[in-house]
């Protein structure tokens, strides 16, 4: 996985994925006051992923904006690994589940308004002697906004790249356009509209742990809201400090 979006690669049968991972709150821009954005409050992503065989695997996760759930099952299409360009496509379908509902809206947790479902096609492929990685994730989320009178949707064309750096250390980029579909506020009490997602940071590889520490404009980890987008702007002052770690079991 990259920090918001699935790789084509999947787990060996029996082998397990552990992600933990914080966005938080104040900008980096608040300086020494809010120790550069450490001192807020975080959301916050914990998942499991489970090879079920060597092409499919199910990832468990749960978010903490709105106690969302989510399930996600991804399988690996097809492959190449011919050079120049190799390439790899995989699919990845998953469901997801808000079960924390705001004082001020009269809605049961079982509610059929609450729950969403995405559907993405992953395609990468590796140049330069695997040193450069590149990856298209087109998804399409349906509810985009549980909350919304009419049912909504949203198409967004999810993008990263890599370049490795060496053994341990990746530079890396995502970048999330919203193509079609709905693109405005997410919670109650919001204003305005979201906005397109942007990361940059480092992975650090190392006894089987991934270390990722990134800045982004998006505080939004759960996939299903991760897809609307982001409620700042891409602007310097908006940038977050995040970080995910996930491990190899």
């Amino acid at each position: 996985m990259t920090a918001n979006y699935p790789t084509a690669e999947t787990l060996a049968p029996g082998d397990f994925h552990f992600e933990i991972s914080h966005r938080f709150f104040p900008p980096v821009s608040e300086g020494y006051d809010a120790n550069f954005g450490l001192d807020g409050p975080v959301s916050m992503r914990l998942s499991l992923g489970y090879g079920l065989t060597g092409r499919t695997m199910v990832t468990l996760g749960r978010s903490s904006l709105l106690d969302n759930l989510d399930l996600q099952v991804k399988h690996r299409l097809w492959e190449r690994a011919a050079q120049p360009l190799p390439v790899a496509l995989a699919i990845n379908a998953g469901g997801a589940w808000s079960t924390e509902m705001p004082g001020i809206v009269d809605r049961g947790k079982a509610d059929v308004d609450n729950f969403q479902a995405y559907l993405q096609l992953v395609a990468n492929t590796r140049l330069l002697d695997d040193r450069v990685g590149l990856g298209l994730v087109p998804s399409y989320l349906y509810n985009s906004a549980i909350f919304a009178v009419k049912r909504q949707y949203t198409f967004t064309l999810g993008s990263y790249a890599e370049y490795r750096l060496s053994g341990a250390w990746t530079l890396w980029t995502e970048y999330s356009p919203t193509l079609a579909g709905y693109q405005g506020i997410l919670l109650p009490g919001e204003t305005g509209r979201s906005h397109d997602s942007l990361g940059l940071g480092v992975s650090i590889e190392t006894g089987g742990h991934f270390f990722d520490l990134f800045v982004t404009n998006n505080t939004r980890l759960n996939p299903a809201f991760y897809l609307v987008g982001a409620a700042d702007r891409i602007e310097p002052d908006n940038l977050r400090l995040a970080f995910l770690i996930s491990r190899y079991l």
